[in-house]
């Protein structure tokens, strides 16, 4: 159909009106094809909160960090009353020597190498995830172990217990 403008007006089955200048070629699709795969997305867990931070050092997997304001992370220890109130959250990826590491702060997290009782799981020394609640320093509950393998992060405000 043609407008008294010159315009070309083109309408479809569905509400939709498509308007073009007489001069521009009109294509119109009548079939959608998927493109290439695009890149990859951030990593991140299903279910889980993760986010890319740089380390200041080497740093193992599966430990617990503080960030500082440049967002660089460093290993959390349960008697650093300097950080504790800083921490991050666990280490997914390991780097080993300053640079780019994976961390999620919630959700779960799975590793055949751990051999969980069900329960809770505290921050322990050098940022070391264990199931003995400390005795002294801070008394931080990450999160809880639901199998041998799997850890649930659950990150709890700390106690002081000096």
């Amino acid at each position: 159909m043609e407008r008294d403008d010159g315009a070309h007006v083109i309408e479809a089955s569905t509400p939709l009106q498509v308007v073009t200048e007489r001069a521009a070629p009109t294509m119109v699709l009548t079939e959608a094809r998927i493109g290439p795969p695009g890149a990859p997305g951030e990593i991140g867990p299903a279910g889980g909160t993760a986010f890319a931070r740089v380390s200041d050092g080497a740093l193992s997997a599966l430990r617990i960090v503080w960030e500082d304001g440049a967002g660089v992370v460093r290993m959390l220890d349960y008697r650093d009353a300097e950080h504790i109130n800083l921490l991050a959250g666990l280490t997914l990826t390991a780097a080993a020597a300053a640079g780019p590491v994976t961390v999620q702060r919630a959700g779960p997290v799975d590793d055949d190498a751990w051999s969980w009782v069900a329960g809770r799981v505290w921050l322990g020394a050098d940022g070391i995830p264990t199931q003995t609640p400390p005795a002294d320093g801070y008394d931080v509950l990450i999160g809880y172990a639901v199998s041998p393998t799997r850890l649930y992060l659950d990150i709890q405000d700390h106690i002081n217990l000096e």
